[in-house]
């Protein structure tokens, strides 16, 4: 009793946490615009320091199922950094401490999800993924505010007080709702699709839903989600979107045919019509997405957006072989072109102060590690979507089957193209997608246990009876 106390204790304490976390990342941008500026810097750290928290939770207790298989290869690529990590802090030693947070302090987010939400606690994971359906009341208003109001407006500026006029199209700034960019809200957004889906979606065996949250509030998320996504003006909150729920129906329809098309076309044929009747009330919403998805006279949208993801992959080719061995074979320090880094590096901020910038998630980890990294780096991260293709294939319940198949297509896209070295946000977001897929499979394997204990109640001679059925066939 005392263990199970014990662990109901630990349990609560990781879901406050994880509550924490997101709601830190979701309103930050926000909140550092309305603090004096040394405070902001603060105030940019605190999801690293409740991430460190999250990764001694996570080192202190006893991790359930398959978490332990992300644990141990977590611990292995850690322990694979170290050559990249002493050949950084030669260059510059808070610059090596500032890597090891950006390519490995994040994973502990995804060992906390199942701490928080194991097999028993179902519908506090519901819960949990409904605060995504919540979040995009305040994101979505305070982005149509933005929408609304002058370039010069604080809520529009930056979170240092400079203008983003530059940033506009169609007249309209591309907003960042609570977040400090645009970039940063897309990203949200991106995660959002894959929880809300969960959270509505996932079988609830210990209450009964209302009307308002059966029906209501996902119609009602769709069309927030829908807003924010495209008044943005960001063809990352977009494709993403698109990609997430293209790439997790395909995935849901592999695996439940006929119960993934029936809802799919529900879906539609409300999504559709209002995504219609949105545009014509409100083109404002829309103006700075149509602009620039309308592209140049010299280039298409179309040709643009595929030069960007395949040039992704490529450009770095194009000077890989000119740079001196060491740089080629372990890079030229990690960390350079992560947010923030010229601020706590003097090394990296001579490296930037030139305008000097890898965008692409490729091209900054071939600069940053060299050809070590890039084996390492992306080695880790397909093996872990492997790992969460091979815990999704084996779900036997539809309903589960159907939730985790939209956090895979984010686990998938996210891993493959997101900046998330760079970009700390996306690596959490990410990373709470896998941790989830792990808890999901937790509940899909009490499920299983259930229903298997309840057939052997129903059936008290089941041995007699497989034993005729086993002679029936042979006959």
């Amino acid at each position: 009793m005392k263990t199970d106390q014990q662990s109901d204790k630990a349990a609560i304490r990781c879901e406050r946490l994880l509550y924490a976390i997101v709601t830190t990342l979701v309103f930050e941008g926000l909140i550092r615009k309305v603090v004096p500026s040394a405070l902001g810097l603060v105030i940019f750290f605190i999801k690293d320091f409740l991430c460190l928290y999250a990764l001694y939770l996570v080192t202190t207790v006893r991790l359930p199922g398959l978490a332990t298989w992300l644990n141990t290869r977590w611990k292995i690529v850690a322990v694979l950094f170290i050559p990249l990590l002493i050949y950084t802090a030669f260059l510059d030693l808070p610059l090596s401490v500032f890597a090891a947070k950006q390519y490995l302090l994040y994973a502990g987010v995804s060992l906390l999800v199942p701490l928080a939400f194991p097999e028993n606690r179902v519908e506090q994971f519901k819960r949990f993924a409904l605060l995504f359906a919540l979040l995009l009341i305040p994101t979505t208003t305070v982005a149509i505010l933005q929408n609304s109001l002058p370039p010069s407006h604080w809520l529009n500026l930056s979170v240092g007080g400079e203008s983003l006029q530059g940033f506009a199209a169609a007249g309209f700034l591309r907003v960042s709702s609570t977040f400090s960019f645009t970039g940063q809200y897309g990203w949200f957004l991106n995660a959002v699709c894959a929880f809300i889906i969960s959270g509505f979606f996932l079988p609830s065996h210990h209450s009964k839903r209302s009307f308002f949250w059966r029906t209501a509030m996902p119609l009602a998320s769709g069309i927030l989600l829908t807003i924010g996504v495209f008044i943005t003006g960001g063809r990352t909150a977009v494709f993403g979107n698109a990609g997430c729920i293209l790439v997790g129906f395909a995935l849901s329809v592999w695996k439940s045919p006929v119960t993934s098309v029936r809802k799919g076309l529900l879906v539609g044929l409300f999504l559709i019509p209002s995504f219609w009747l949105l545009h014509e009330l409100k083109p404002e919403f829309f103006a700075a997405y149509d602009a620039r998805s309308a592209g140049t006279e010299d280039v298409s949208n179309q040709e643009e957006m595929q030069d960007r993801i395949l040039g992704g992959y490529t450009d770095w080719t194009n000077w890989y072989g000119e740079q001196e061995l060491t740089s080629i074979l372990i890079g030229n320090g990690l960390g350079i072109m992560s947010n923030g880094s010229d601020k706590i590096s003097n090394y990296a901020s001579t490296i930037r102060s030139t305008g000097f910038w890898m965008e692409g998630d490729v091209s900054a980890t071939v600069w940053e590690g060299g050809i070590y990294l890039m084996l390492l780096w992306y080695g880790f991260r397909f093996a872990v979507i492997v790992f969460c293709l091979r815990l999704w294939q084996s779900m036997k319940n539809p309903d589960y089957s159907l939730v985790s198949s939209f956090m895979l297509a984010n686990v998938i896209i996210n891993g493959v193209m997101g900046n998330m070295a760079m970009q700390p946000p996306i690596a959490i977001w990410w990373w709470l997608s896998v941790g989830s897929i792990i808890a999901v499979y937790g509940f899909d394997r009490e499920f299983v246990k259930k229903d298997s204990a309840s057939d052997g109640r129903r059936s008290p001679n089941n041995h007699l009876r497989h034993t005729l059925s086993i002679h029936t066939a042979v006959a």
